[in-house]
């Protein structure tokens, strides 16, 4: 039987991912049942991960997708917000693109350009644009050119020399209830007689390289990222690294304020913020795979719109795994271990919220007076909402 290239690059694409599965669960931070299931799914979400990102892709056909990056339960990758709903597409940077769509009334529409993506050794970020800058009409919709060459009217400058290019989408969509979001297109302005929706043995075997290097440079990243974290400032304190993310997908206009907790059955972190001048923030958590954790069936997440504001003009949210009975409260979702992200949004400042942990039983003492009670019926019914509206955004 021929061996081809594409034979060998199956070989090493196994010995890659083999390798990633056995360096995940050597990790110090795996070393708990619950944490080395969560390696494993992360090494099998990252396979088909892989291949919605690298595989699938076909630059002269491209369509924003949604479903196939990050959803509320089954692609968890890098802790997507709770609060946004991303689309995205991979373009060459050196054709032209119509992208066309309609505003919705969510407060944020932001598009952003990576040249390349996690499974590219020099992926860069190209440009970032509001879609508010553009022109819209009275209803909203809109209509940009995506090209390298600058066009009349809306447009999105690309890189000739980026012909991996990755379009990100992120729809913000902080008040969950009644919001419509985006819906947003994208065609090439002309097809060429070269274009093909076929792959060949090259292209198959180069696909794989970059599904097993994002499977392994996300596992160095996220392990990295976690342990800096723990070197700084320890267990249950944030921490605000001086970093530039957005080389690697974070959003050049957002600050990520980074906490490892690490909590009791009978604990609660009060997390204290002032509130600066600031479009959006919030609070999620994620293993320490960074994969966010469940935020339809459980309340893991808060943000700007759902949170009570003491009257100091201070936000206190209580992490806690069992339910404080306090409006701010963020469930652990059966991680008593784990990771917290805030994110500050368009913000004059990044304050770094300060902790206090207490006994639950006591936790009152530490609040001030007017924190309202919630009852068990009233989380309950605020959790069937959640549940409704989070499956509303996605379609589910």
């Amino acid at each position: 039987m021929m061996t081809t290239t594409a034979d060998q690059a199956w070989k090493d694409y196994q010995a890659a991912i083999d390798e990633a599965r056995r360096v995940a669960l050597d990790w110090k931070f795996a070393q708990s049942p619950q944490m080395r299931t969560q390696g494993m799914y992360f090494i099998s979400m990252m396979q088909a991960f892989g291949f919605n990102t690298y595989m699938a892709p076909r630059t002269a056909y491209p369509t924003f997708f949604s479903h196939l990056m990050f959803t509320p339960v089954e692609y968890n990758w890098g802790a997507p917000s709770p609060d946004f709903r991303y689309h995205w597409t991979k373009i060459n940077g050196a054709r032209d693109y119509r992208i066309w769509g309609k505003r919705g009334n969510t407060p944020w529409l932001h598009i952003q350009a990576q040249k390349g993506w996690w499974g590219d050794a020099d992926q860069i970020n190209i440009g970032s644009w509001d879609v508010d800058q553009f022109a819209l009409d009275d209803d909203g919709s809109f209509e940009i050119i995506a090209s390298p060459d600058q066009q009349p009217g809306n447009w999105m400058k690309l890189d000739r020399n980026a012909p991996n290019t990755c379009l990100l989408v992120r729809d913000i969509w902080d008040q969950w209830e009644g919001a419509e979001g985006a819906t947003i297109h994208i065609e090439p302005l002309k097809i060429l007689p070269e274009d093909s929706l076929l792959l060949s043995e090259d292209d198959i075997s180069q696909r794989l390289k970059g599904i097993a290097y994002q499977t392994r440079f996300s596992l160095d990243t996220w392990m990295r990222m976690i342990e800096e974290v723990d070197d700084a400032v320890g267990r249950n304190r944030f921490w605000l690294p001086d970093e530039d993310v957005s080389k690697i997908g974070g959003n050049p206009l957002a600050a990520y304020v980074k906490m490892l907790y690490d909590l009791k059955p009978d604990d609660a972190l009060i997390i204290e913020a002032e509130i600066p001048d600031v479009k959006h923030w919030s609070l999620q958590l994620a293993d320490y795979f960074y994969q966010t954790t469940d935020y339809r069936f459980h309340q893991s997440s808060i943000n700007n719109k759902q949170a009570v504001v003491d009257t100091d003009g201070k936000v206190r949210i209580v992490l806690s795994i069992k339910d404080p009975g306090v409006p701010n409260w963020v469930d652990t979702s059966g991680f008593p271990e784990g990771y917290a992200q805030w994110r500050w949004y368009l913000s004059d400042r990044f304050p770094v919220p300060e902790t206090k942990l207490v006994p639950l039983a006591s936790l009152r003492d530490h609040l001030p007076p007017e924190t309202p009670i919630v009852t068990p019926e009233e989380r309950k019914a605020a959790l069937l909402a959640r549940r409704n509206e989070v499956g509303r955004r996605f379609r589910v």
